[in-house]
C-alpha cells in the first residue's frame, strides 16, 4: 500500500496548536472495520479527498495509504504516486503490469486509463483492502484489470509468468513488510520480469532500514537509481535487471518521449530532473537483508 507521512508531518507543523488540538477522526468516516492484519479506516476530507488509514491513531502522524481526489477520481494525489510513474518509460514494453499492495487502487486506476492495451494485476494479501477499494475507490475489476487475493512474496514465488514492470507498493501502517525486502524475495522478483523490464519500489527514506534496503537491491539489480519524492517521505526506486548506464538526462528524454505517446497529466521530466540523484549513496555500514 502507501504513505505520505512526512508531507502531513510537514503540513501538521506549519498549524498553529489550537488547530493541532482539533479531532481529527471528527472528519467524515465512511467505514471502519478490523481484518485480519490491521484496522481499517476510510474517511473523506474536508477539502474533498477520500483516504484510506492503517492503524489509525488519528493525531496527525498517520500515514496516508490511499488519497483520492473526490472531484477528479483519476488525478494521483499523493507525491510518491506520481513520482513512481517515472519507471514507466524506461521498460521496453508496457503490456504486463504487477503492482504488489492494492490499497485504494489509485495507481492501478490510472494505469488501466493511461495504458489501454496492458493487463495490470495485482497481489493484495488482505480480501478486506479489495472490498474497500470497489466499494469505495471506484475500484472496478475486468480481464485487464486483476487482483490476486494472497501473500505478495508466495504469489511471485509461485508464478510462471513475465511482467514489464513490477511495483512494489506494499505497507503495513509502519514499515514494509521484511519478508518483502530481502536479498532472497529480490532474487525471485528479478526472475520474473520479462526482457527489458523494470523494477520499481516505493521506500520510506526515514525508515531505519532505508540504507539496508538499497544495499539489498544493489546486491541483486546490476543498476539501481533513486528518485526523492517532493513533499514526502518517500524515495522510488528504479532496479534495472541488466545495466543500461543511464543517467538524469537520458531518463528525462525517455520521459519526454513517453509523454508525447501517453497523456500522463504529469511532467515525468520535471519530476525526474528534480528528484532524480546521479549517483546512490549507500553507507559502508549498510548491510544485506536477507531471509537467514
Amino acid at each position: 500500500m502507501k504513505s505520505d507521512f512526512a508531507r502531513r508531518a510537514l503540513l501538521l507543523a506549519l498549524i498553529p496548536a489550537t488547530f493541532l488540538s482539533l479531532p481529527l477522526r471528527a472528519q467524515e468516516v465512511l467505514y471502519e472495520v478490523q481484518s485480519s492484519y490491521q484496522y481499517i479506516t476510510v474517511r473523506d476530507t474536508a477539502n474533498g479527498y477520500r483516504q484510506l488509514i492503517f492503524d489509525g491513531r488519528f493525531d496527525g502522524t498517520d500515514a496516508i495509504q490511499s488519497e483520492m481526489n473526490l472531484s477528479n477520481p483519476l488525478e494521483l494525489s499523493l507525491s510518491y504516486s506520481r513520482h513512481i510513474m517515472a519507471a514507466l518509460p524506461i521498460a521496453s514494453r508496457l503490456e504486463r503490469i504487477l503492482v504488489v499492495g492494492l490499497g485504494g487502487a489509485c495507481m492501478q486506476r490510472y494505469l488501466y486509463k493511461l495504458l489501454p492495451g496492458a493487463r495490470i494485476e495485482t497481489a493484495e494479501l488482505d480480501p478486506e483492502i479489495r472490498n474497500i477499494a470497489a466499494r469505495y475507490f471506484f475500484f472496478k475489476e475486468d480481464s485487464r484489470q486483476v487482483v490476486h487475493v494472497g501473500d505478495g512474496r508466495t504469489f511471485i514465488e509461485n508464478s510462471k509468468d513475465k511482467y514489464d514492470v513490477i511495483f512494489l507498493d506494499a505497507f503495513s501502517a509502519v514499515s514494509i513488510p521484511y519478508r518483502l525486502a530481502t536479498r532472497e524475495f529480490l532474487n525471485t522478483v528479478k526472475e520474473r520480469l520479462a526482457g527489458g523490464g523494470v523494477v520499481c519500489a516505493n521506500l520510506w527514506d526515514a525508515e531505519a532500514d532505508y540504507y539496508d534496503m538499497l544495499k539489498t537491491y544493489s546486491a541483486v539489480f546490476p543498476e539501481i537509481h533513486v528518485v526523492k519524492c517532493a513533499y514526502s517521505g518517500n524515495s522510488i526506486l528504479l532496479a534495472l535487471p541488466a545495466r543500461m548506464d543511464l543517467n538524469v538526462k537520458a531518463w528525462m528524454e525517455k520521459a519526454a518521449v513517453f509523454e508525447k505517446a501517453h497523456s500522463t497529466g504529469l511532467d515525468l521530466r520535471a519530476l525526474i530532473e528534480r528528484g532524480a540523484a546521479e549517483t546512490v549513496h549507500i553507507p559502508a555500514g549498510a548491510r544485506i537483508l536477507s531471509d537467514k
